[in-house]
């Protein structure tokens, strides 16, 4: 049975226990005053976090203490409880006991506290790790933008977090990542973030259309930096590296010329006219020849004698030359 005065003061009794101690007999051995607002720090809302023991040593103050009223709100949030579900949840402990007087306000403000993870630490976060993944020097890659939450409310302890990636794992371009938060070493949230990563580098572009096959000049070529977030880690950065090289396929202006597209020139070209020597140690013949295809130093080619036109099988020995045993 429940007594409420005008003050929202509750004296909790079973019928049985007023009917033995006598009408509203105020023989009170404990008091518990619930407060009006309280602030926790944990998971779960036990009575000793929102009520006060009147005497605190009584014998029964640690066993009450340890009642559970509710789950806590969520990191950096509040709810209230009403005096209902506190004499419901209370009063279900103590009904057996016909001393002990409860007090509760007519509502309680639950607060629980956190710590915040703010926005520039996500943002840090996010580039520490792509730094720390990526194949290039941190100080040439740029981050267009980080999409992260304002902030992160998390329970207070010890935090810790890892960091992994979700589909590119080239870190550029479009980087999505998932961070796990742990407090005192339990996993408490994980969270999404993005960005948008380009790395800046130096590029030798071509400066005119260039077609497969063509000796490539320094007045073909240009030096530009520039911010991509297609890596081309085979791009060449340095003029000196394409000059002189030929094109193996073809190039538009302005295009980024990778090593895949240019090849060394040939030391002698097809259709070239060269002179084909043959030799042992007591004779030596010299005469004119016309290449059939493409050679370096050492490569066995296909010639034509122009005198004889022969076809002869040749070592390119150097620039205009090639060699015949016999």
């Amino acid at each position: 049975m429940f007594f409420i005065d005008r003050f929202k003061v509750i004296s909790f009794f079973i019928w049985l226990s007023i009917f033995v101690a006598g009408p509203f007999s105020t023989a009170y051995a404990l008091e518990i005053l619930v407060k009006d607002q309280a602030a926790v720090q944990g998971d779960i809302i036990s009575l000793d976090l929102v009520a006060s023991f009147n005497p605190a040593d009584d014998h029964r103050v640690e066993r009450l203490s340890e009642t559970v009223i509710s789950s806590a709100p969520s990191p950096g949030n509040s709810f209230r409880l009403d005096n209902r579900f506190l004499i419901y949840k209370i009063g279900s402990v103590i009904s057996g006991e016909k001393d002990i007087m409860l007090r509760v306000p007519e509502t309680l403000l639950v607060q629980r506290s956190a710590q915040y993870v703010n926005q520039e630490k996500l943002n840090q976060i996010f580039r520490d790790y792509v730094k720390s993944k990526t194949p290039w020097d941190a100080d040439i890659i740029t981050f267009d933008r980080i999409n992260t939450p304002v902030s992160v409310a998390l329970p207070e302890g010890v935090l810790s977090w890892k960091v992994s990636e979700r589909g590119n794992r080239n870190y550029v371009g479009n980087v999505s990542l998932t961070i796990d938060f742990s407090v005192d070493n339990i996993q408490v949230k994980k969270i999404s973030v993005s960005g948008y990563v380009r790395v800046r580098r130096e590029f030798v572009t071509a400066l005119r259309a260039i077609k497969s096959g063509e000796l490539i000049t320094e007045d073909d070529l240009a030096l530009v930096s520039k911010d991509s977030e297609y890596p081309h880690r085979d791009a060449i950065a340095e003029i000196s590296k394409v000059a002189g090289m030929r094109a193996s396929r073809s190039m538009q202006d302005g295009q980024i010329i990778t090593s895949s597209m240019i090849e060394v020139l040939p030391l002698i070209i097809k259709g070239e006219n060269v002179v084909v020597k043959a030799e042992n140690d007591a004779v030596r013949i010299t005469t004119q020849g016309k290449v059939l295809e493409d050679g370096m130093k050492g490569d066995q080619i296909r010639v034509v004698n122009i005198g004889s036109g022969k076809e002869l099988l040749a070592r390119v020995a150097g620039p205009g030359l090639v060699e015949v045993s016999f």
